[in-house]
Parts: C-alpha cells; structure tokens; sequence
C-alpha cells in the first residue's frame, strides 16, 4: 500500500509493520492504539518507525487511517485494560 507523508510516497506493508516494531518498546499511549507483538503502541510511533519521520512531521489521523487500511487492530487508548498505561 502506498502513502503520501510530506510530498513522499512510501510503500507499507503489515511485515514492515511488525518488522519495524519488533523488539521495540511502545511509547506511552495517547488517543489510539494498534496492537502488535501483543502489545499496544501509539499509530504516530509506528508511522515514525516506517517513515522515518518525526512524528511531528504528519498527523495521527494519518498514522489512524494507514493502520485501519493495513487492517491492524487499532482502537481508542482509553478502553484497554491490559494494564498499559495511557499518557494523561
């Protein structure tokens, strides 16, 4: 799948996803989460991991709406109850 980050276009897939996640630990949640590796992490830090941009560099409707189309399962931070915290 393609994305347009900035003027950039990057191709995604679910691998680079969990290739790019592996081993790494989740930031602190915030709104929305994806779940990967049987954990929850932020849709911006995992957009970030791909791109290699800031996070600063793109929304996280963008981040939100690449997971959904990638089919990931993403949800709001605030209904998980697996003991991850999620950022005030």
């Amino acid at each position: 799948m393609n994305v347009i980050l900035r003027g950039k276009s990057f191709s995604v897939t679910v691998d680079d996803v969990l290739h790019v996640t592996s081993g790494v630990d989740p930031a602190p949640l915030a709104r929305y989460a994806v779940k990967l590796h049987g954990r929850w992490f932020p849709p911006k830090q995992v957009m970030s991991l791909l791109t290699r941009l800031p996070v600063a560099a793109f929304t996280t409707q963008d981040a939100y709406r690449t997971m959904q189309r990638l089919g990931l399962e993403i949800v709001e931070a605030h209904t998980i109850s697996d003991g991850q915290e999620e950022r005030p």
